[in-house]
């Protein structure tokens, strides 16, 4: 099956590139462990309005992994951003979304290239009040090889993998996946790359947020903010504590703070419909801010 998008040579890996539409720039990072086609739904809202623009980070959907040994970073990953909007000659500001663990490259970034930033948006973003690194980060990231390799090993059936994103997901988008992503699932989750890059990501979480905390003391984010919740319809102490979370990071941010309910995790992928909508509201925040 042809890949979608172009494929860029990004710090020596071939790094996949989704562009979809024409308008004002808007750049998707995806979660911890996602990939391009998990914003296929809200891209396709979104493309008559906005040039959606997707990448998969190292050993996620198809872009080749880190070298071994290699930490992912917030300068690298601000280095891979500056090289996909380069490649793509965008030289207008960019909005960037980012979900869940992508907030804090988004938030890096934005720190460290307010003049490339129109303004953020934190989907259901990670924010962690203490950040602690109880591991070294090359044990950890050794760890991660380790536990990749012994995956490898067991090779277990694509469909328990494929399984895993479904019930992360569940219960999907409204019209359920398309057939190109149910393709591109298998084939990204049934690969040998990827269960090493979430490892290896995860791994390095902790490393991630001591480096956005220490650019907090050093670069102020000077760019328009919004963080977005995503909370479940009951008032379970769950719901509580995330809510309260995520509403001090916005006052942390000088963000707007926008909770939704009933909203789950991966909204991105369930509700795109409204999903579209708040970055359509918040971009037109923007324009009349400018």
């Amino acid at each position: 099956m042809q890949p979608p998008g172009t494929f860029h040579t990004v710090a020596g890996i071939r790094t996949h590139v989704v562009v979809d539409g024409a308008g004002p720039p808007l750049l998707f990072l995806a979660a911890l462990g996602g990939n391009w086609f998990d914003f296929d739904q809200v891209t396709e809202i979104l493309s008559e309005r906005w040039t959606v623009i997707r990448y998969d980070r190292p050993g996620y959907g198809l872009s080749d992994s880190l070298p071994a040994g290699q930490i992912p970073s917030i300068a690298d990953e601000t280095a891979r951003i500056d090289a996909v909007l380069d490649a793509l000659g965008i030289t207008e500001p960019v909005l960037l979304a980012g979900h869940s663990l992508a907030s804090l490259y988004v938030e890096g970034y934005a720190r460290m290239r307010p003049d490339r930033v129109a303004g953020v948006i934190m989907l259901d973003g990670s924010y962690v009040m203490l950040p602690l690194q109880l591991v070294p980060p090359s044990w950890s990231n050794g760890l991660a090889h380790l536990a990749a390799r012994v995956i490898k090993a067991l090779r277990l059936p694509r469909s328990v993998v494929v399984w895993g994103h479904a019930l992360a997901t569940r219960p999907g988008p409204p019209d359920g996946f398309t057939k190109a992503q149910r393709l591109w699932i298998a084939e990204v989750y049934g690969g040998t790359r990827y269960p090493r890059a979430l490892l290896v990501e995860q791994a390095a979480f902790g490393v991630l947020n001591s480096e956005v905390v220490a650019l907090r003391h050093t670069h102020p984010l000077s760019v328009p903010a919004l963080v977005v919740s995503a909370l479940p319809a009951r008032r379970t102490p769950v719901r509580l504590l995330w809510n309260w979370k995520q509403e001090r990071y916005a006052r942390f941010l000088g963000a707007r703070y926008l909770p939704l309910s009933p909203a789950r995790h991966f909204f991105v992928v369930q509700q795109p419909t409204l999903a579209a909508e708040l970055i359509d509201g918040f971009g037109a925040e923007l324009v009349v801010r400018g």
